[in-house]
């Protein structure tokens, strides 16, 4: 428990940075296109997202909106969530 303004905030530590983090998203992101048998381009077209943006994504030089996210996904039948980390 952490205390702050006042409140007990329950909160659990991770086995990973932020940084970490991103790069697993980033592996991710990728192997999900690829099992998907997408191009970025085809990526693209699907999700109106620029094939620039999703290169910039793959290689870390961007981070994505939450709507940039759920636009690639939607059109694949997918979509994101918030999940609580499990020990």
């Amino acid at each position: 428990m952490v205390k702050h303004m006042d409140y007990d905030i329950n909160y659990i530590e991770t086995s990973y940075n932020p940084e970490e983090l991103n790069q697993i998203f980033i592996k991710e992101f990728i192997r999900f296109r690829k099992e998907n048998n997408l191009t970025q381009d085809l990526f693209s077209k699907y999700s109106k997202v620029s094939r620039t943006k999703i290169a910039r994504i793959e290689n870390g030089s961007s981070s994505p909106t939450i709507k940039s996210l759920l636009s690639i996904l939607g059109p694949l039948g997918y979509t994101i969530k918030i999940e609580k980390v499990r020990k």
